[in-house]
């Protein structure tokens, strides 16, 4: 009998590395684009960290914003990819989370803005002028399609109760809402102002927002020190100008991953503070 325990016993140890080479890790990537621009931009990273761990990298991009943070925060998630606002979201519910890298990109480098757009033809000419209208925004948990630009209202003199705001998901919609008449202002990154679908020659820069942070990636949650220092490795070897990196990252549009610490996300904190969001 004891012969047989022992035997029992080390066929498990055995296994046990087998079975950590079976598991599977969770990339959450919260959808900033339609899933399918997502899909196609992130496939080549999940499929990178899954030859440079030895783990099969699993990408999530969930139908909205509002999913993305309660599947984070239920820690459904091994690694992320979001905003600058929910990731300080993130951390708070999830203490744990580990930020590892900025993301770094070719228009904008390591920070992004804010900015208001109208029509090309609009009568409002400044941010005082908004009072009373209906502004289209991506998201409530969007960093640089509301969160920013709610500040920037607040500085310029207005509550959240002076205008209303309408959520369209993503910055086609926002601006096609602009230019249809549903909006009288838009809500969008600045750098997406180029990108927009309806052309970005139909609208006018109204304002642009101060810089925050980039997107950062980030364990979602506590994991074996081996493997978070595996995954650590992994994204911080995507360096701007390798060309492997360019490969992996350029169907997502990022350059390369840059070092980044959790103090640097504080202005975000602060920012979230200001517009009752914390």
């Amino acid at each position: 009998m004891r012969s047989r325990i022992l035997f029992v016993l080390f066929a498990l140890l055995f296994a046990m590395p087998l079975l950590a080479m079976a598991k599977e890790l969770k990339f959450g990537v919260l959808p900033r684009l339609t899933e399918k621009e997502m899909r196609e931009g992130f496939t080549p990273l999940a499929d990178y960290l899954s030859k440079e761990l030895g783990v099969k990298v699993t990408l999530v991009i969930p139908k909205d914003f509002d999913t993305w943070r309660k599947e984070a925060e239920a820690r459904q998630y091994d690694i992320v990819y979001t905003n600058p606002y929910l990731y300080v979201l993130l951390k708070k519910a999830v203490p744990e989370t580990e930020v590892i890298a900025i993301a770094s990109e070719p228009e904008i480098g390591d920070d992004i803005k804010g900015t208001i757009i109208v029509k090309k033809d609009s009568p409002i000419k400044s941010i005082a002028d908004l009072k009373g209208k209906t502004i289209a925004a991506t998201d409530p948990g969007s960093a640089g399609a509301y969160l920013v630009q709610m500040v920037m209202l607040k500085k310029a003199g207005l509550k959240k109760e002076d205008v209303k705001v309408i959520f369209e998901k993503k910055r086609d919609p926002v601006a096609e809402a602009v230019l249809s008449g549903k909006a009288d202002a838009g809500f969008v990154r600045d750098d997406d102002v180029e990108k927009l679908k309806a052309g970005p020659e139909k609208f006018r820069k109204l304002a642009v927002s101060d810089p925050i942070p980039n997107w950062p990636i980030a364990i979602a949650k506590k994991m074996d020190s081996a493997m978070a220092k595996k995954i650590k490795d992994a994204i911080l070897k995507l360096k701007k100008g390798d060309l492997k990196t360019i490969s992996i990252l350029g169907p997502a549009r990022i350059e390369g991953f840059v070092p980044v610490t959790d103090k640097e996300y504080d202005i975000m904190r602060e920012a979230a503070k200001a517009v009752g969001a914390w």
